[in-house]
């Protein structure tokens, strides 16, 4: 008998059926209540490494599975709040009891744990508990979304993606497709000159937010557009400049017509 490790396999006819039947270093039965929905991308959150599976938002699934002679029952649930996942656990024989998490499905598990065994060598992957790791959910998720987002425009149309945010360890990223307008873009340039100006927006100010919003034309190339508006004016309305220096200067040595010292006081 080979002593390499049994590779993992499932019994299920998903979707016809709701259950799932899952082999791996123990047996792990699932009962699909809500298969969820994927977020947009720029949202979507996945599992930590080395698994990486991306999270569903509204998704329930009832686990159980069993270590040495016990048989545990939970119901795990993942909703996005706010655009981050929270994980929870409900345990008991009503469900009665739960935990949460807002980290990952790992320490959600490890909560669990804590609380129904002691035994640290029966702990459980949290990706298991979850059932993440099932492709044939993954794949009815994958595929209910595509759906979804077919109902948002004509399919005869031509979708061509023009901007994608995402976000990377805390760090956010914006990112346009395709050849810029270079009307559209001096358009916007001017009208952001003009708010400055009929608005009284100071330029620091603008800075500030150009800095926190990256959508925003930056401060470099509002002066330069600035700039060309100015020196367009310049040549619709030309600016002279008058010397006002008198022409003809007085004598103050001729007698003055008015002589009464109150007067002239």
């Amino acid at each position: 008998m080979s002593n390499s490790k049994q590779r993992p396999y499932k019994q299920e006819n998903y979707p016809a059926s709701p259950e799932i039947i899952y082999y791996g270093d123990r047996k792990f039965n699932y009962t699909v209540i809500q298969e969820g929905v994927y977020p947009p991308v720029a949202q979507l959150k996945f599992t930590e490494v080395p698994n990486y599976f991306p999270v569903p938002d509204n998704y329930i699934i009832k686990t159980t599975w069993s270590w040495s002679n016990n048989c545990q029952t939970i119901q795990c649930s993942i909703y996005y709040i706010e655009g981050n996942p929270h994980y929870l656990i409900y345990f008991g024989n009503n469900f009665q009891h739960q935990v949460v998490s807002v980290q990952s499905t790992f320490d959600a598990s490890v909560e669990l744990h804590n609380i129904i065994t002691s035994n640290k060598k029966t702990a459980v992957s949290g990706v298991h508990l979850y059932g993440l790791q099932l492709k044939c959910l993954a794949k009815c998720t994958q595929i209910n979304f595509e759906n979804s987002i077919q109902n948002y425009y004509n399919p005869k149309d031509r979708v061509v993606l023009k901007t994608l945010e995402f976000t990377v360890q805390n760090k956010d990223y914006y990112t346009t497709f395709g050849e810029k307008n270079p009307n559209k873009q001096k358009q916007k340039l001017q009208s952001v000159v003009r708010i400055q100006d009929v608005e009284n927006v100071l330029r620091d100010a603008y800075h500030y937010f150009a800095a926190m919003e990256s959508k925003l034309p930056q401060k470099y190339a509002v002066s330069q557009t600035r700039q060309e508006i100015d020196a367009h004016m310049e040549q619709l309305i030309p600016i002279n400049f008058v010397d006002l220096t008198p022409t003809i200067i007085p004598n103050f040595s001729e007698e003055p017509d008015i002589t009464d010292p109150i007067i002239v006081e």
